[in-house]
């Protein structure tokens, strides 16, 4: 009995002689923002966000760990880093990213990819895979003991919806709206919702849903853009300030999901009012300007309906009828020609 104990015990003492160090990645999968302050590589850091835990194994041994972070962007085949580091020697123990830098566990040297930090930054939310290894060297720094690593994979990012057309605080015909707005993936229909704000002191949410809306949650399918006059539902008051939302309906477990633009507020051009009876004026002189053309004889001729007239810019949205008069009265001498095509 003596003899299988004492066999036991050697067992057991060359076991412990003989065990592998190791390494193990915990992340959380709390993780849904990117914040790189949690991969911060600066001595004394304080207050990163805690995103993983290394578990060492490595029982009185001093170690040096090392850590890189790579992403591989949506569409991308291959993975690129954005950081890496590596510690002083320091006696093995568990870890996590906030202890790095801190105490015990020292940065030995670091290295960042500024220009993939701000790409991501920009984006707002995790987009795309990315790529956490640790690596454990003995305490030279030069001969690896074990690695670990974890891909974590965010295919669909927060989508959001920007209404392109119209504009907020711009001022429109009646029979001229035109919707627009950013597509999203994943999306059944859109829906738009549209009301009239009667008191300057309502909120525009307060205004979107109350009283009687102008349209009321009215699906145009997936298109991205509708004439506002095809889905009313009551006529736009001339001079009255309206309110607008458009949202995306996404199809899944427990009904789906919505997603809602911005509110926007714009206001309907009153053809009585002295404003439009300006702006006529101002448009006239601003055609006498360019000379004799093709566009002053069209609306000489009655061919051109002022009101209707849309000029969109580069950047998809669409000149108010004042932007286009202000337009043609600060560029009439670099206007050349206007053809009709």
């Amino acid at each position: 009995m003596k003899l299988v104990k004492s066999l036991l015990v050697i067992l057991f003492l060359l076991s412990e002689i003989n065990a592998q160090p190791s390494i193990r990645l915990v992340v959380f999968p709390e993780l849904n923002t990117t914040d790189f302050a949690a991969f911060a590589t600066v001595n004394d850091l304080q207050g990163a966000p805690r995103i993983f835990c290394a578990e060492i194994n490595a029982p009185g041994q001093n170690v040096v760990m090392a850590g890189q972070v790579e992403w591989k962007k949506i569409g991308w085949n291959n993975f690129v880093e954005i950081a890496w580091f590596i510690t002083k020697p320091f006696l093995a123990r568990n870890l996590c990213n906030d202890d790095i830098g801190r105490v015990d566990v020292r940065i030995q040297d670091h290295r960042s990819n500024s220009n993939l930090i701000d790409e991501n930054l920009q984006l707002g939310k995790p987009t795309g895979e990315y790529r956490l290894t640790v690596y454990l060297y003995d305490e030279t720094g030069q001969n690896l003991l074990a690695s670990d690593s974890k891909n974590l994979v965010f295919l669909n990012p927060a989508q959001t919806i920007t209404i392109i057309n119209p504009r907020s605080n711009q001022s429109y015909d009646a029979g001229n709206i035109l919707v627009e707005w950013t597509p999203i993936s994943g999306v059944s229909d859109y829906s738009i919702k549209v009301s009239e704000r009667t008191d300057p002191n309502q909120s525009l949410e307060d205004a979107l849903n109350r009283g009687t809306p102008l349209v009321n949650n009215r699906s145009v399918g997936n298109s991205t853009s509708v004439n506002l006059r095809d889905i009313l539902e009551r006529e736009l008051r001339p001079g009255s300030e309206v309110v607008l939302q458009v949202s995306a309906n996404i199809p899944g477990p427990a009904g789906g999901k919505k997603i809602f633009s911005e509110i926007i507020n714009f206001s309907i051009i009153n053809p009585e009012s002295q404003y439009y009876q300006q702006l006529v004026q101002r448009f006239n002189n601003a055609l006498r300007l360019l000379g004799d053309n093709e566009l002053s004889r069209l609306f000489g001729d009655g061919q051109i309906d002022l009101s209707r007239v849309q000029i969109r810019r580069e950047d998809g949205t669409i000149m108010t009828l004042e932007e286009l008069i202000n337009f043609l009265e600060l560029n009439a001498n670099n206007i050349i020609r206007v053809t009709k095509e």
